[in-house]
Protein backbone atom coordinates (compact mmCIF):
# COMPACT_ATOMS: atom_id res chain seq x y z
CA UNK A 1 0.00 0.00 0.00
CA UNK A 2 1.53 3.31 -1.03
CA UNK A 3 -1.42 5.70 -0.96
CA UNK A 4 -2.19 7.71 2.12
CA UNK A 5 -5.55 7.49 3.85
CA UNK A 6 -6.76 10.89 5.03
CA UNK A 7 -9.25 11.62 7.81
CA UNK A 8 -10.03 14.23 10.44
CA UNK A 9 -9.63 13.43 14.09
CA UNK A 10 -8.89 14.89 17.48
CA UNK A 11 -6.49 14.00 20.25
CA UNK A 12 -8.42 13.14 23.40
CA UNK A 13 -7.68 12.11 26.96
CA UNK A 14 -7.78 8.42 27.89
CA UNK A 15 -8.02 7.51 31.56
CA UNK A 16 -6.11 4.36 32.49
CA UNK A 17 -5.51 3.54 36.12
CA UNK A 18 -4.23 6.64 37.91
CA UNK A 19 -2.94 8.23 34.71
CA UNK A 20 -4.41 10.19 31.84
CA UNK A 21 -2.92 9.69 28.38
CA UNK A 22 -3.62 11.64 25.21
CA UNK A 23 -4.49 9.52 22.19
CA UNK A 24 -5.69 9.82 18.62
CA UNK A 25 -8.36 7.22 17.93
CA UNK A 26 -8.12 5.61 14.51
CA UNK A 27 -11.59 4.92 13.04
CA UNK A 28 -12.25 1.20 12.43
CA UNK A 29 -12.64 1.70 8.68
CA UNK A 30 -9.18 3.33 8.55
CA UNK A 31 -7.63 0.46 10.55
CA UNK A 32 -9.23 -1.99 8.12
CA UNK A 33 -7.99 -0.04 5.09
CA UNK A 34 -4.44 0.02 6.51
CA UNK A 35 -4.41 -3.76 6.57
CA UNK A 36 -2.29 -5.94 8.83
CA UNK A 37 0.30 -3.49 10.11
CA UNK A 38 1.61 -2.44 13.50
CA UNK A 39 3.20 0.83 12.41
CA UNK A 40 1.99 3.76 10.38
CA UNK A 41 3.74 6.71 8.79
CA UNK A 42 2.29 9.92 7.51
CA UNK A 43 1.42 13.33 8.83
CA UNK A 44 -0.65 15.00 11.49
CA UNK A 45 -1.33 18.60 10.48
CA UNK A 46 1.57 18.36 7.98
CA UNK A 47 3.99 17.16 10.71
CA UNK A 48 5.66 13.84 9.77
CA UNK A 49 5.05 10.86 12.06
CA UNK A 50 6.05 7.21 12.28
CA UNK A 51 4.17 5.59 15.14
CA UNK A 52 2.81 2.31 16.43
CA UNK A 53 -0.87 1.46 16.30
CA UNK A 54 -1.86 0.65 19.85
CA UNK A 55 -4.70 -0.99 21.77
CA UNK A 56 -5.54 -0.75 25.44
CA UNK A 57 -8.18 -2.53 27.51
CA UNK A 58 -9.77 0.76 28.54
CA UNK A 59 -11.03 1.73 25.05
CA UNK A 60 -12.28 -0.38 22.16
CA UNK A 61 -10.55 1.53 19.37
CA UNK A 62 -7.06 1.33 17.96
CA UNK A 63 -5.15 4.56 18.62
CA UNK A 64 -1.89 6.43 18.31
CA UNK A 65 -0.34 7.57 21.58
CA UNK A 66 0.09 11.35 21.41
CA UNK A 67 2.16 12.29 24.44
CA UNK A 68 3.22 15.77 25.49
CA UNK A 69 6.26 15.84 23.22
CA UNK A 70 4.16 14.81 20.20
CA UNK A 71 1.55 17.47 20.96
CA UNK A 72 4.28 20.08 21.45
CA UNK A 73 6.12 19.13 18.25
CA UNK A 74 2.94 19.22 16.16
CA UNK A 75 1.61 22.32 17.92
CA UNK A 76 -1.80 20.98 18.88
CA UNK A 77 -3.93 20.75 22.00
CA UNK A 78 -6.29 17.94 23.05
CA UNK A 79 -9.73 18.39 21.47
CA UNK A 80 -8.43 20.38 18.50
CA UNK A 81 -9.53 19.03 15.09
CA UNK A 82 -6.58 17.74 13.09
CA UNK A 83 -5.95 16.43 9.58
CA UNK A 84 -4.36 12.98 9.58
CA UNK A 85 -2.67 11.19 6.65
CA UNK A 86 -1.56 7.61 7.26
CA UNK A 87 -0.27 4.58 5.43
CA UNK A 88 1.27 1.31 6.57
CA UNK A 89 4.95 1.69 7.40
CA UNK A 90 7.56 -1.02 7.25
CA UNK A 91 7.96 -2.39 10.78
CA UNK A 92 11.72 -1.98 10.56
CA UNK A 93 11.75 1.66 9.41
CA UNK A 94 13.44 3.81 12.06
CA UNK A 95 14.16 7.46 11.38
CA UNK A 96 17.46 8.26 13.09
CA UNK A 97 18.23 11.99 13.51
CA UNK A 98 21.43 13.17 11.83
CA UNK A 99 23.08 14.19 15.12
CA UNK A 100 22.60 10.67 16.47
CA UNK A 101 23.89 9.11 13.24
CA UNK A 102 26.99 11.33 13.42
CA UNK A 103 27.57 10.46 17.08
CA UNK A 104 27.23 6.71 16.37
CA UNK A 105 29.71 7.02 13.47
CA UNK A 106 32.21 8.98 15.55
CA UNK A 107 32.01 6.38 18.31
CA UNK A 108 32.36 3.49 15.85
CA UNK A 109 29.02 2.05 16.93
CA UNK A 110 27.04 2.00 13.68
CA UNK A 111 27.31 -1.79 13.31
CA UNK A 112 26.19 -2.38 16.89
CA UNK A 113 23.31 0.08 16.42
CA UNK A 114 22.32 -1.64 13.17
CA UNK A 115 22.13 -4.96 15.00
CA UNK A 116 19.47 -3.69 17.41
CA UNK A 117 15.80 -4.35 16.76
CA UNK A 118 13.73 -1.49 15.39
CA UNK A 119 11.76 -1.37 18.63
CA UNK A 120 14.92 -1.10 20.73
CA UNK A 121 16.24 1.69 18.49
CA UNK A 122 12.94 3.59 18.73
CA UNK A 123 12.91 3.25 22.52
CA UNK A 124 16.44 4.60 22.83
CA UNK A 125 15.78 7.41 20.35
CA UNK A 126 12.64 8.53 22.18
CA UNK A 127 14.77 9.72 25.10
CA UNK A 128 16.84 11.84 22.72
CA UNK A 129 14.01 13.23 20.61
CA UNK A 130 11.83 14.11 23.60
CA UNK A 131 14.47 16.45 25.05
CA UNK A 132 13.27 20.05 25.20
CA UNK A 133 16.68 21.72 25.46
CA UNK A 134 19.75 21.29 23.30
CA UNK A 135 21.91 20.62 26.37
CA UNK A 136 19.61 17.81 27.47
CA UNK A 137 19.65 16.32 23.98
CA UNK A 138 23.46 16.27 23.96
CA UNK A 139 23.52 14.51 27.36
CA UNK A 140 20.96 11.97 26.20
CA UNK A 141 22.92 11.21 23.03
CA UNK A 142 25.98 10.56 25.21
CA UNK A 143 23.89 8.23 27.37
CA UNK A 144 22.58 6.44 24.26
CA UNK A 145 26.16 5.92 23.07
CA UNK A 146 27.17 4.50 26.46
CA UNK A 147 24.21 2.09 26.39
CA UNK A 148 24.94 0.94 22.84
CA UNK A 149 28.62 0.46 23.73
CA UNK A 150 27.64 -1.90 26.58
CA UNK A 151 25.70 -4.17 24.19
Amino acid sequence: MTDYITFEGAVEPMEWGNATYTVLRIPPEIVEALGPTRRVEGEINDHPINMALTKAPVIDDVFLYAGKSVLRDIGIEPGERIEVRLRAAPDDAVEVPSDVINALRSAGLTDTWGGLTAGKQRGMLYQVTSAKRAETRVKRIAKLLAEVKEL
